[in-house]
C-alpha cells in the first residue's frame, strides 16, 4: 500500500514538473495570449471605469468638415479656436495635430497660431513616428521650431495593436532610439500640475532590458494597459465647428483638459479597442483621452511582468500538487475551486490593485493535470479546446474590422470572417498566400497599387492610410489600413496585424464634400480654385511638349439684366444651359470652369485639339449664335471672350487669367458680342476696373459718395420744379471718376442697389432742407432693376422716408424700359407697392428700347422722358422733330407729363416747347452741380432756371 501510493506521488511530481515547464514555454511564447486578451476585454468591460467630466474631446468631425471645408484646415481656424478655448481658461489644451511645417504660403498664420500659444501658455503637441517614403528609416515628427519653443511640453501619441489587431495599452515614454517623449496623457497632467515631474511617473510596467542597440528603432518604455469605459457614460465630444461658430460658450471649458483632433472617418486612425464591440472604433484623439482618463484617477492597469508571471505559476501548480489525492474523487472539487479561485484572484488583482495577470496558461495546466491523472476525459479537452478558439473567432468577430495576421514574409496566417467578406475570399483558401494577391490595394487619387512589402521590411512598420480595395468577386471598398508589427524574440518570429476598417460611406461623404468645395454648386463646373490647379498641370504639360495653350475668359453680355428682368430663377436656369452647351461640345478635350457669376473659364491645350486654338475659339463662340432652350422659354444670348496665349502672353495661371479678363472686359467696352485678344495696355484697363471696385466698397463702407443734381425746369416759366439725384465718386487723388465707368463696376459686381438707397437717403436729406428753405422741389430717382427684385425694397424706402422726414409725393422713380422686361407680375407688383406709397413714376430712357410701348397702357406711369438720342437730333436729322412730336402728343393723349432730357441748344428748347413738352433738362439749362452751388444758384435766382442765351436773346417766356 505505501510504495502504490509512493508510486502515485513519484507520477504526481513528474507531471507537476512536466506541467512547470509547459507552464514557463507557454508564457515565454504567449500560445494563450488571445485567450489572455479575451478573459482581460471580458474582465474590463465589468469594471466600467468611470468618466472624468474634467476632460473635452473638441472634435474635427464630419460636421466640421461639411461647416468649414476640407482636411486640413487653414491654420487661422485653429488659431481662432485655441483663442476662444483660452478665453474660458482651461486647465490644458493638447492639439493633437501635426504642424511639423511651416506655413510657407500664410506665415502669417503661423505666427498668429505661435501667439496664441504663447498666450495660452499651457499648450501640449503631439510626437508622431512616421517613415520616410523613400526607405524603411523612421523619424520624430515635431512642430516647426517656433510652435515647438512656444509649446508647454510636447508628448507621443504612438499606438501600437497587439496580435489579434486591438490596442488595449499605452506606454508612458517613447522615442526614436531612446524613450524621452512622454505620452501625450501624461504631458498634459504635468502641465497642468495634476501630476508634477517630481511626483514620477504612474505605476506601469517594468523597463525593458534593450540588448540591440541598432539605431533607428522606436523604443517605447513603462507600458500600461487601459481602463476603457464599458458603457454609459463616454468622453465629453464637442464639434469644432460648434466652438469657432459660437454655438458653445466659453466656460464650458474653465479648468478642463481639453484635447482637440480629428475624429472625422478617413482623417485619422481607427483604432479597435476592447470596446470597439459596442461601438465603433476610437480616433487617435479619443484614444488619449481614455488614456487620461485612466491616469487622473490613477486607475491605469500594469500588465505583470513576465518573470513574475513564472513566479505565480508555479506556486499555484505547486497549490495544485498539494491538493491533490491519488485514488480519490475529492481532490477534484479541489481542482474546481483552484479554478475558479485563479480567476477570482485574478479579477480582484486587476480591479482592486490595477495589476494584470493572463491566468490562462495557469488555468490549462490544472485542466491538463486533471486529464493527465484521468485520461478518459481527453476527447472532452478537445472540445473545450475547439470551444475556446470559436470563442476567440468570435472576439475577433465582434470588433467589426477585417483582422489579418502575417508572417514576416507577408503570407497570411489567421483571417477573421470579416476579412473575407472584404477579400471575397474564404480564410481556408486566403491563409499561406501572398497578403499582396488576396488584397488588392491600390492609392486613390492616381490608382497607383499598393505593396504591403516595402513596410514588412523594417522593424515596427507601423501604417495607417485610406485605400482603394477591389476583391476577387469586383467589390470595391475604401477601407482604413492599419498595420502593427508584433516584436519576436527569444525563439518566436516577428508577424504582423493588418486591421482593415470598411470607411466606404465616409469616404463618400468626404468625396462629396470635396466635391462641392471644388465645384461649381449651380453648374457643377470646377470653381477657380481647381481650374487654376488645372491650368498650371496643362501649363506645365504645354512647356514639356514645347506646344501653345489659350486661357478663354468667358462673360455673358448682360447676364445681370436678363437676371434682374426676368429674375434669378431664369437666370439660373440661363447658367446652367451655358454650362451644359459648353460641356457638350468641348467633352474632355478642354478643362472648364465656372469661377463666379456669369464668368467661365477654359483651357485649350494645343495637344489635345484636332484644330488651331484660333479656330476653336471662333467654334465656342460660335456656339451661341443659336438661342438656349430653356424651360422659361428660349433665350437668345451673346458671350464676350477674352483670349490670352502660353507662352506669348504669359506662362504663370494667374497673369494668363487675368490678361484674359483684360480682354473680356476690353471686348465689352466696345459693346461686347466679340471674340478679344489680349494686348499690352488691356491689363491696365482691367487693373483700373479693379481699382474703382476697390473705391466703390470703400465709398459705400465710409459713406463718401457725393450726389449732384441737376435741375428740371418747367418749361412754360422756367421755373426750377425738380432735381434728378446723380451719384459722384473721387479716387484717392480727389478726381471725379466719369459716372459710366464706375456705375458700370457697381451694377457689374452687384454694389448698385446699396450704392442706390445711400444716394436716396442723402438726396431727401437735401430736398428736405431746401424744402424748409422754401423751395418745393420734385426728386427724381433712378431705379435699380436690382432693386425692382429685392423684396426688402418698400422697407428700405420707408425707413428712408421715416429718417429724414421726406414726403413721399415729392418723390418721382425713374424705371428704363429694360426694366419693364420683367415678368408682368414683378412689375405691377412692385408699381402697385409704389403708387400706395404716393410715389411718382417716370418712364426714362423712353424709345430706346423695343418692348415698352405696350407697357404704357397696360400700367400707370406719371411722366415719359424722352431720351437724349432724339433730342440731340433735333434740327439736325430731317423727321426728328416729328418723332418728339409724337411722343409727346402720345402721352398727353395718356395723361402723362412729358420730360425732354439732353437739352443742349436754344434751338432744341425752341422746338420742344413748341411741341408742347412739359420739363426740360440739360446742360443749357442747367448742369449736374453739388447741393451747396445749387443752393446758391436757387438763392440767385429765385428758383428759376436764367439761361444766358434766352436771357440775351430775349426768348425767355414770362415769369
Amino acid at each position: 500500500m505505501g510504495d502504490r501510493r509512493r508510486k502515485d506521488w513519484g507520477v504526481t511530481l513528474v507531471l507537476g514538473s512536466v506541467l512547470l515547464i509547459l507552464a514557463m514555454v507557454a508564457t515565454w511564447q504567449s500560445w494563450f495570449s488571445e485567450l489572455d486578451n479575451l478573459i482581460y476585454d471580458s474582465f474590463v468591460r465589468q469594471m466600467n471605469t468611470p468618466v472624468l467630466d474634467d476632460i473635452v474631446v473638441v472634435a474635427v468631425d464630419t460636421k466640421t468638415l461639411a461647416t468649414l471645408g476640407r482636411w486640413p484646415l487653414p491654420r487661422k481656424l485653429h488659431t481662432e479656436l485655441l483663442e476662444k478655448i483660452t478665453t474660458g481658461k482651461p486647465a490644458v489644451v493638447a492639439m493633437d495635430i501635426i504642424f511639423a511645417e511651416p506655413d510657407l504660403q500664410h506665415p502669417e498664420y503661423d505666427q498668429e497660431l505661435v501667439a496664441a500659444v504663447r498666450k495660452n501658455g499651457h499648450v501640449v503637441f503631439p510626437v508622431v513616428l512616421e517613415r520616410y517614403s523613400s526607405g524603411p528609416e523612421l523619424r520624430e515628427s515635431l512642430p516647426f521650431p517656433e510652435l515647438r519653443n512656444a509649446a508647454a511640453a510636447l508628448g507621443h501619441v504612438h499606438i501600437e495593436l497587439e496580435a489579434d489587431g486591438i490596442a488595449r495599452s499605452a506606454f508612458l515614454m517613447a522615442g526614436l532610439d531612446r524613450p524621452v517623449w512622454p505620452a501625450l496623457s501624461l504631458a498634459m497632467a504635468r502641465v497642468a500640475g495634476d501630476w508634477p515631474l517630481s511626483k514620477g511617473f504612474p505605476r506601469s510596467g517594468k523597463t525593458p532590458v534593450y540588448t540591440d542597440m541598432a539605431p533607428n528603432v522606436w523604443r517605447v518604455h513603462r507600458q500600461v494597459l487601459i481602463p476603457f469605459p464599458a458603457s454609459g457614460k463616454d468622453i465629453t465630444s464637442i464639434s469644432y465647428a460648434d466652438v469657432i461658430n459660437g454655438n458653445i460658450p466659453v466656460n464650458r471649458f474653465y479648468n478642463k483638459y481639453v484635447l482637440i483632433g480629428a475624429t472625422a472617418t478617413g482623417l485619422g486612425d481607427n483604432i479597435p479597442t476592447p470596446i470597439s464591440a459596442h461601438g465603433r472604433p476610437v480616433s487617435g484623439v479619443e484614444f488619449n483621452a481614455y488614456v487620461l482618463n485612466g491616469l487622473l484617477q490613477d486607475r491605469l492597469i500594469v500588465p505583470v511582468s513576465i518573470q513574475w508571471q513564472y513566479v505565480f505559476n508555479a506556486l499555484l501548480i505547486l497549490l495544485m500538487l498539494l491538493l491533490y489525492r491519488p485514488r480519490g474523487w475529492g481532490w477534484v472539487y479541489g481542482i474546481s475551486l483552484l479554478l475558479v479561485i485563479v480567476l477570482g484572484m485574478d479579477y480582484l488583482l486587476l480591479s482592486g490593485f490595477g495589476y494584470w495577470y493572463p491566468p490562462v496558461v495557469m488555468l490549462m495546466s490544472i485542466v491538463l493535470f486533471f486529464l493527465a491523472a484521468n485520461g478518459h476525459l481527453l476527447r472532452k479537452l478537445l472540445r473545450v479546446l475547439f470551444e475556446e478558439r470559436r470563442l476567440s473567432q468570435t472576439a475577433l468577430t465582434a470588433i467589426g474590422e477585417a483582422v489579418i495576421r502575417l508572417d514576416e514574409r507577408g503570407h497570411i496566417l489567421k483571417f477573421n470572417p470579416m476579412a473575407e467578406k472584404l477579400s471575397g475570399m474564404p480564410s481556408a483558401e486566403a491563409e499561406g498566400k501572398d497578403v499582396d494577391d488576396v488584397f488588392r490595394l491600390v492609392y486613390s487619387d492616381n490608382g497607383r497599387r499598393f505593396s504591403l512589402q516595402h513596410y514588412l521590411a523594417g522593424e515596427h512598420a507601423d501604417f495607417h492610410h485610406v485605400l482603394a480595395l477591389k476583391n476577387s468577386q469586383g467589390d470595391e471598398y475604401q477601407v482604413n489600413v492599419a498595420l502593427s508589427t508584433v516584436p519576436g524574440g527569444n525563439g518566436v518570429k516577428r508577424t504582423t496585424v493588418m486591421v482593415l476598417s470598411d470607411v466606404s460611406k465616409e469616404h463618400a461623404l468626404a468625396s462629396e464634400i470635396t466635391h462641392r468645395e471644388t465645384h461649381n454648386v449651380l453648374t457643377n463646373l470646377p470653381n477657380q480654385d481647381l481650374i487654376v490647379q488645372r491650368l498650371r498641370n496643362a501649363l506645365s504639360r504645354a512647356a514639356m511638349n514645347g506646344k501653345s495653350l489659350a486661357v478663354v475668359y468667358l462673360d455673358i453680355d448682360y447676364f445681370s439684366k436678363i437676371n434682374e428682368a426676368r429674375g434669378i430663377e431664369v437666370g439660373n436656369h440661363l447658367l446652367q444651359a451655358v454650362a451644359d452647351k459648353l460641356s457638350a461640345f468641348l467633352g474632355n478635350k478642354v478643362d472648364i470652369g465656372h469661377i463666379g457669376g456669369d464668368e467661365f473659364l477654359l483651357v485649350l491645350e494645343e495637344q489635345k485639339i484636332d484644330r488651331s486654338l484660333e479656330d476653336m475659339v471662333g467654334l465656342v463662340f460660335a456656339l451661341f449664335a443659336r438661342p438656349l432652350h430653356l424651360s422659361d422659354g428660349d433665350v437668345r444670348v451673346s458671350v464676350t471672350l477674352g483670349v490670352s496665349i502660353f507662352p506669348e502672353h504669359g506662362d504663370d495661371p494667374e497673369l494668363l487669367i487675368g490678361r484674359a479678363g483684360a480682354a473680356m472686359h476690353a471686348g465689352k467696352d466696345e459693346g461686347g458680342g466679340q471674340i478679344a485678344y489680349y494686348e499690352p495696355g488691356m491689363q491696365d484697363r482691367a487693373n483700373r476696373a479693379l481699382v474703382i471696385e476697390s473705391q466703390l466698397h470703400q465709398a459705400l463702407d465710409s459713406g463718401r459718395f457725393e450726389v449732384f443734381y441737376q435741375p428740371l425746369i418747367e418749361v412754360s416759366t422756367l421755373k426750377i420744379c425738380g432735381v434728378e439725384a446723380l451719384a459722384r465718386l473721387r479716387d484717392r487723388e480727389g478726381n471725379y471718376i466719369p459716372p459710366d465707368e464706375f456705375i458700370d463696376v457697381a451694377e457689374r459686381i452687384g454694389l448698385i442697389a446699396e450704392m442706390g438707397y445711400q444716394q436716396l437717403y442723402k438726396a431727401c436729406i437735401q430736398l428736405e432742407q431746401w424744402r424748409k428753405q422754401g423751395f418745393s422741389l420734385r426728386l427724381s430717382y433712378n431705379f435699380s432693376p436690382r432693386q425692382m427684385s429685392s423684396p426688402k425694397l418698400m422697407e428700405k424706402i420707408e425707413r428712408i422716408f421715416k429718417l429724414t422726414g421726406f414726403e413721399p409725393q415729392h418723390l418721382d422713380f425713374e424705371i428704363t424700359e429694360n426694366l419693364l422686361l420683367s415678368s408682368d407680375r414683378l412689375v405691377r407688383r412692385v408699381l402697385e407697392q409704389i403708387h400706395a406709397l404716393g410715389i411718382g413714376v417716370t418712364i426714362d430712357d423712353f424709345g430706346t428700347g423695343y418692348s415698352a410701348m405696350s407697357y404704357l397702357t397696360r400700367f400707370h406711369f406719371d411722366r415719359l422722358k424722352i431720351d437724349r438720342s432724339f433730342v440731340s437730333e433735333l434740327n439736325v436729322r430731317a423727321g426728328s422733330s416729328a418723332i418728339t412730336s409724337a411722343i409727346i402728343t402720345m402721352a398727353h393723349d395718356l395723361e402723362m407729363g412729358v420730360v425732354a432730357e439732353g437739352v443742349e441748344t436754344v434751338e432744341q428748347f425752341a422746338l420742344l416747347r413748341s411741341q408742347g413738352c412739359d420739363e426740360v433738362q440739360g446742360y443749357f439749362l442747367g448742369r449736374p452741380m453739388p447741393a451747396h452751388e445749387l443752393q446758391e444758384y436757387l438763392a440767385a435766382n429765385q428758383g428759376y432756371a436764367r439761361p444766358p442765351s434766352l436771357e440775351s436773346g430775349g426768348n425767355a417766356p414770362n415769369t
